[in-house]
């Protein structure tokens, strides 16, 4: 075992009294976004990582083995948008965390600041094969909402990252917010940012009242600087053709890193957002127009932007997205049936949202990566199948939550 192995170890022998035990799956199906055929191989799981792929590994007496035949193990799914842990019940305002209607507090709502990890939906989403989710705030007030947060979903729900995007609403909310046009949404925008970069280059100057008046709060345009150096991505829900189009071009003219989300209409501008390596959170199901800025939504939207060359993550169940976020699978295999490449999919849901938020040794099921499996009983974009066991950094999550508790407290045969 390497150091890191050997203090994690310890730590789990200090809080539960238990050595975590080495884990070894046998005879099971890996499924990878390089092998969507899968390869019958052996894993070995020694503390929090994958030691070991290929057959007759040799292990010690105390290692736990499961029998994987017949089985199929992937990396834990990952649902690009969701309010999980701000979001426990939507009609009473006191579990709902994920905005504010404070004009002074935009882009500096933090979520991570809210996450309950105790919420009910963690588990539930956890033992339904979801391991990692994106948890966006909401705009109110602006057209910034804040900072969106990776969470791991494991029993204490760990906070992966804490400022992993900024987050932002154009299109018919930009317009709603900003004085009823999209050019004055966009205005707002270009105000912001050239007010960020003055800011962040006079702090002194503004501290001593010798700058000019800015639009937005000290702490907003403070939250902001990381995107407008480049060091934060902005992730901008936008559906129309061509507000996507000119949300591109500004981004591109001020070096800030963009991330596409909703994109309905995306597979109409899909070889730019492909040529300018921008990539898209998609609910790869809406295929019905809700509004003007969805009139060209269509089912095929995911197969045309990845046959472009777009970036594809995913997010799903259109309002089912935080309290059945592990639909996710589901919506991902719906963009297979309507021919999105299976690859894709998978990749998708694992190894391509750990590459675009920079989490190393997430994703993906090889020697040296975190061990954040699940074993399923078959394919896992078929509903049908069932999840058999999820570990979390090589640590066994129960299959457990508050529905199964009422389930076995309350069913009669």
């Amino acid at each position: 075992m390497n150091l890191r192995t050997i203090l994690t170890t310890s730590i789990v022998l200090l809080l539960t009294g238990v050595a975590q035990a080495d884990v070894l799956i046998q005879n099971v199906k890996v499924v990878t976004a390089d092998n969507t055929q899968g390869s019958v191989t052996d894993v070995l799981i020694e503390g929090d990582s994958i030691s070991q792929l290929g057959d007759s590994i040799s292990v010690s007496k105390d290692t736990k083995t499961i029998d994987g035949t017949g089985k199929t193990l992937t990396a834990g799914f990952f649902n690009a948008h969701t309010q999980l842990g701000l979001t426990e019940v939507g009609a009473v305002s006191d579990t709902v965390d994920d905005s504010s209607v404070n004009a002074r507090i935009t882009a500096s709502l933090r979520v991570s600041d809210a996450i309950n990890p105790s919420s009910v939906l963690l588990p539930h989403n956890r033992m339904l094969g979801l391991t990692h989710a994106l948890v966006q705030p909401n705009a109110n007030v602006g057209i910034f909402a804040g900072t969106a947060a990776i969470i791991q979903l494991s029993e204490s729900g760990t906070i992966k990252v804490s400022d992993a995007a900024m987050v932002m609403k154009l299109g018919s909310h930009g317009k709603l917010v900003a004085g009823g046009s999209r050019a004055a949404a966009m205005a707002q925008l270009r105000e912001a940012v050239e007010d960020a970069r003055d800011y962040a280059n006079n702090k002194d100057g503004f501290n001593r009242g010798n700058r000019r008046d800015y639009a937005l709060s000290r702490h907003d345009l403070q939250a902001l600087i990381p995107m407008v150096s480049g060091k934060m991505p902005l992730i901008v829900h936008v559906d129309r053709a061509v507000d996507i189009e000119r949300i591109i071009d500004f981004t591109k003219a001020n070096n800030i890193r963009l991330i596409v989300a909703g994109a309905e209409e995306g597979w109409r501008v899909a070889d730019k957002l492909a040529a300018n390596k921008i990539p898209v959170i998609i609910d790869p199901i809406n295929n019905l127009p809700s509004s003007y800025d969805t009139l060209g939504s269509r089912l095929d939207n995911a197969k045309i932007l990845d046959e472009a060359g777009v970036t594809i993550l995913l997010t799903g169940m259109s309002w089912h997205n935080t309290h059945n976020a592990y639909l996710v699978r589901q919506s991902a295999g719906n963009a297979v049936a309507n021919g999105l490449s299976y690859a894709t999919a998978i990749k998708s849901l694992t190894s391509t949202p750990a590459k675009v938020f920079g989490l190393k040794n997430l994703g993906e099921v090889k020697a040296g990566a975190h061990a954040n499996l699940v074993l399923w009983s078959g394919d896992p974009l078929e509903t049908s199948t069932i999840v058999e066991k999820v570990l979390i950094n090589g640590l066994d999550q129960p299959l457990v939550s508050r529905a199964t508790r009422l389930r076995d407290r309350y069913f009669v045969n």
